[in-house]
């Protein structure tokens, strides 16, 4: 009797499968994307320029996180979640780009 009540207090029931793990990792990588594109920020590593422009960072990002949504799984919140705030972070990416003159693409 112990032993199946453990059982169902047990969050994780069944290991996780690969597709779920690639949602979740997908959804994750999207909003990252969304807060860099959001900020508009322009970075220069070991002499390489890194432009985060919204619409190239901003299709990406909304193609990870529609990823991560249609794979669904035990990540499917999260995958909402990015959804939603990607796009967000594209249309606040996108007025910082034309407030300060940034490039868009």
């Amino acid at each position: 009797m112990s032993e199946q009540a453990s059982e169902q207090r047990s969050p994780i029931s069944e290991p996780q499968r690969p597709s779920e793990a690639l949602a979740g990792l997908a959804a994750a990588a999207a909003i990252f994307l969304s807060v860099m594109m959001a900020l508009n920020i322009d970075l220069d590593v070991a002499g390489h320029h890194i432009d985060f422009a919204p619409i190239r960072i901003g299709i990406t990002a909304e193609l990870l996180a529609l990823l991560a949504a249609w794979i669904g799984g035990r990540h499917a919140r999260l995958a909402t979640f990015a959804v939603f705030f990607t796009a967000v972070c594209w249309v606040i990416g996108m007025s910082v780009a034309v407030i300060f003159q940034n490039p868009i693409l």
